[in-house]
């Protein structure tokens, strides 16, 4: 059977965090009769309602689905614990960031990518990183790269012997980006094609991301050039941070 992508399943009924899973062969349900097979597909299918399957099958598909979820729940937190910087290690998620991972955990080309704005020092970069957190315990497997801006540019800037162009596709591509500090880098037409071709790849390709940055709304078209300004409102969440440096008043970023 294909994965539930492309067929229906109830999430709510059988009491499961709505995403994509892998349906159970005829070899693992044969146990539960000969007949079963032939009604899963048609439940997967739309045909046949959760109701009209016996309580053994029901309760066979709610435990095969949750084994994978934790399966996908635990590899994503330990990947976010190899991967996270050891500042941010135990950065934690607000409601606005669990609500948006389980958009993601539940199809990841329709939910929406999030643009979190906000003075220097007040916790935009650990809200992102919590956000990555909550993907892992919304339980989608979905390796991410984190950059700064400025590390993007040093990166993907040409020199003798680096492909510059493959390493920009490998970062493009990612699954789930986080780019920070996006506008803070000094501009040039140079870096200004490099956000735009990175903005428009992820746009073009409802690839999920999250940006932060310390311009306001009204500066973005001036800093960031009107073609990124105007991707990054339609495919963005904006997230509005305020208060005052957090470095300074109680030492965390």
């Amino acid at each position: 059977m294909p994965t539930t992508s492309s067929l229906t399943i109830d999430h709510e009924g059988l009491g499961i965090p709505a995403g994509s899973y892998a349906l159970p062969s005829r070899g693992a349900v044969d146990h539960l009769g000969e007949d079963t097979h032939g009604r899963f597909t048609e439940h997967f299918a739309g045909r046949l309602p959760l109701a009209a399957l016996t309580a053994a099958e029901a309760a066979f598909l709610r435990e095969y689905f949750f084994d994978q979820f934790a399966d996908r729940r635990q590899r994503s937190l330990e990947y976010f614990g190899r991967n996270v910087p050891l500042r941010f290690r135990d950065a934690t998620h607000d409601e606005r960031a669990a609500a948006w991972a389980r958009e993601v955990a539940s199809d990841p080309h329709t939910a929406r990518s999030v643009l979190v704005l906000g003075p220097t020092g007040t916790g935009k970069t650990h809200w992102a990183y919590g956000a990555l957190r909550a993907v892992g315990h919304a339980g989608a497997w979905m390796p991410w790269k984190a950059v700064t801006e400025a590390d993007l540019y040093a990166r993907l800037r040409p020199r003798p012997g680096h492909d510059s162009e493959a390493r920009f596709e490998e970062i493009a591509r990612t699954q789930l980006l986080f780019l920070d500090d996006l506008g803070a880098a000094k501009p040039s037409e140079w870096a200004e094609e490099v956000i735009y071709r990175l903005v428009n790849y992820r746009y073009d390709h409802c690839l999920p991301s999250l940006f932060a940055s310390n311009l306001t709304p009204k500066s973005l078209p001036d800093t960031l050039g009107a073609r990124v300004a105007s991707r990054l409102t339609q495919m963005c969440e904006r997230i509005a941070l305020k208060g005052d440096d957090l470095r300074l008043t109680r030492g965390q970023a």
